[in-house]
């Protein structure tokens, strides 16, 4: 027999049938836990300040990147999906071009300006690119980190390089002496403040200010999205459907569980605090009497044995047809009426049911995560009824996100790297972006061509 105990309850397990058990104070009594829900209302907590600062707290606590971080790394989907709509960002990587209207339309002309690619590469602005990709997926913002050539000493001024600050890092902030709550500067620190210098190593750094991009040694810059009547930060898409996020991820946790431990429970025990109580005063009166020491240990080797009587009872075929019998007690104390008594009840074991919800409620889940990422089911393989879709509908999918779900994104992913490039090389007329090639699709091929017939 195997007996586990999970604070004031626990699992007995005797092979071929199991039960659970717990103490309770009064078993009519249920306790409602709520759980706190995210909020929208972060400014009232523009009270959080360190040094000279009034840091504008992102999330309730301050913390919605790590939290946004743990529910995404932990789904068994979102993180792939977000990976995905990063990869279709991205394409064949970035790339510098000139604007032209040809024809009425806006056309841009890929260029390769050796002068210009060499400073990019020089700080691996691949690297710089891609996480900030990363972040705009996850949080639909990113902080860089402008750092000033030493030519400005001689009135050469220039942007020396561009650096990708973690958005687990960064703040929003505004010095204390202002009136108004306009983020004037970035504080970069641990705020998990894990060491206590923390709270006194922070870097504070003036924002950007691309009108004058000379201005500082070092600047932050903020390249956000802006969302619907916030002041500070963009409330990321995903925002929406953290809770759909958090229960999909609990369902294969819930399975193990239900495999672990309750295919075989068939019965929950209920038994008053009050027989226990009296169990462990009658034990310590005989320990007393017998000038023994009291040791806890007695009473949870006399709990024991009391359960594994009432298992013996539950379990084995020669006990067909005995039943399980106890009393109550009332107890009135004032006004209060307390129950006291054992309570058996037997487990519904239609186990099938509770998996086939479950299951369901995974699919839901799935659906309203590609839905709130805005990736069309196709692409991110997600169908109703679990079957891959075309080749063509994906085909068709791709090229409409391609043609609708990138522009925004790429213009404030590359922003600060093209007022960098705006600053150093002001004549060019060069910016940087992502260049894509769209694979046509079968029917658009003439019949030679197509894959089937290569």
């Amino acid at each position: 027999m195997r007996i586990e105990h999970y604070d004031t309850g626990g699992l007995i397990d005797c092979g071929n049938v199991a039960f659970s058990y717990e103490v309770t104070e009064r078993p009519r009594d249920l306790v409602n836990q709520k759980n706190k829900t995210d909020s929208l209302d972060w400014n009232r907590y523009n009270n959080f300040m360190i040094g000279d600062y009034r840091i504008h707290p992102y999330g309730d606590q301050n913390d919605l990147p790590e939290k946004i971080r743990q529910v995404i790394q932990n789904h068994y989907m979102a993180s792939s999906q977000l990976t995905k709509k990063t990869q279709m960002m991205w394409g064949q990587g970035p790339h510098l071009y000139k604007e032209s209207f040809k024809n009425g339309y806006l056309e841009r002309e890929w260029v390769n300006d050796k002068d210009v690619w060499n400073w990019i590469k020089s700080w691996d602005g691949e690297d710089y690119l891609m996480r900030c990709s990363t972040d705009w997926e996850h949080i639909k913002g990113t902080f860089t980190k402008f750092y000033q050539g030493r030519g400005g000493r001689i009135g050469k001024n220039n942007i020396a390089k561009l650096e990708h600050v973690s958005p687990n890092k960064a703040r929003l902030a505004s010095k204390m002496k202002l009136t108004f709550s306009k983020p004037t500067h970035a504080v970069v620190t641990d705020w998990d403040f894990n060491h206590i210098n923390n709270l006194t190593d922070y870097k504070a750094y003036k924002l950007f200010d691309h009108n004058n991009p000379f201005a500082e040694r070092n600047s932050i810059y903020y390249s956000n999205m802006y969302s619907f009547a916030t002041d500070y930060y963009t409330v990321p898409d995903l925002y929406g459907s953290l809770e759909w996020l958090r229960r999909s991820t609990a369902i294969p946790y819930i399975f193990k569980a239900l495999s672990d431990n309750s295919m075989n429970v068939k019965y929950h025990l209920q038994s008053p605090s009050s027989f226990w109580d009296s169990k462990r005063s009658q034990i310590k009166d005989e320990c007393h009497q017998k000038n023994k020491e009291y040791n806890e240990a007695l009473f949870v080797a006399y709990q024991k044995n009391f359960l594994k009587k009432v298992a013996e009872v539950l379990s084995g075929q020669e006990n067909v047809g005995k039943f399980w019998h106890s009393e109550k007690m009332i107890n009135v104390d004032g006004q209060d009426i307390k129950e006291h008594g054992w309570e058996l009840k037997p487990i519904d074991q239609n186990v099938k049911d509770f998996i086939d919800a479950h299951i369901k409620l995974s699919d839901k889940a799935d659906r309203v995560i590609a839905s709130t990422f805005g990736l069309h089911p196709s692409l991110g393989n997600v169908s109703a009824n679990g079957n891959s879709d075309s080749g063509s509908e994906q085909g068709y999918a791709f090229k409409n996100y391609i043609n609708s779900g990138v522009d925004i994104p790429e213009m404030i992913v590359c922003k600060p790297l093209n007022y960098a490039l705006m600053a150093n090389y002001p004549t060019k007329g060069l910016k940087i972006g992502f260049y894509r090639t769209v694979t046509k699709l079968e029917s658009e091929t003439t019949p030679a061509k197509r894959l089937i017939n290569n």
